[in-house]
């Protein structure tokens, strides 16, 4: 039952970010989304180690290892971007709490695994392109924040972030 619900989930997410985030029945609150974070991380590590486009930080810890420290990793990591995200949301107005933040970046760790399949860098400007349209649809429908002031927002946001991956390849 939860392989269903997850594969229902990322593919909600994935193509009907907007639909997704209007509809309040799969609100992810800090325990379904820390497991639903974990997961991708997993599926995302065994994707890096199968594909071996991970490098030798996953092959040298080893798979029961990497897969502990993968979604360990990616639960943190969620957290600390629900903290961009609410701290943007903030500055746009945003009357939402973090558990709203939290939410966005929960879903957005959908594109975990996405990312890795992508991890090529003219593949990557495609992931962090449709990361940015998921979280900004996140932050538009969750945070009510105005479309257009969330879409420059987060283009900003990820147009750095593609800088740093760029620049890290």
């Amino acid at each position: 039952m939860i392989v269903r619900s997850v594969i229902d989930r990322s593919a909600a997410i994935l193509l009907q970010p907007h639909l997704y985030f209007t509809c309040d029945d799969d609100f992810l609150d800090f325990g379904d989304g820390s497991v639903y974070v974990a997961i991708m991380a997993a599926l995302a590590t065994l994707l890096g180690i199968v594909m071996g486009s991970a490098g030798s930080h996953y092959n040298s810890f080893g798979l029961v290892p990497a897969l502990i420290m993968g979604p360990l990793a990616g639960v943190l990591v969620t957290f600390v971007m629900a903290g961009i995200i609410h701290v943007l949301c903030k500055a746009l107005g945003s009357q939402g709490d973090f558990g709203d933040s939290f939410h966005i970046a929960a879903s957005a760790a959908v594109l975990m695994p996405v990312s890795q399949l992508l991890s090529v860098l003219p593949l990557m400007i495609v992931s962090i392109g449709w990361a940015w349209w998921v979280v900004s649809r996140g932050v538009i429908h969750v945070h009510n924040v105005a479309p257009r002031k969330a879409e420059i927002a987060f283009a900003l946001l990820y147009a750095t972030l593609l800088l740093i991956a760029a620049a890290n390849n």
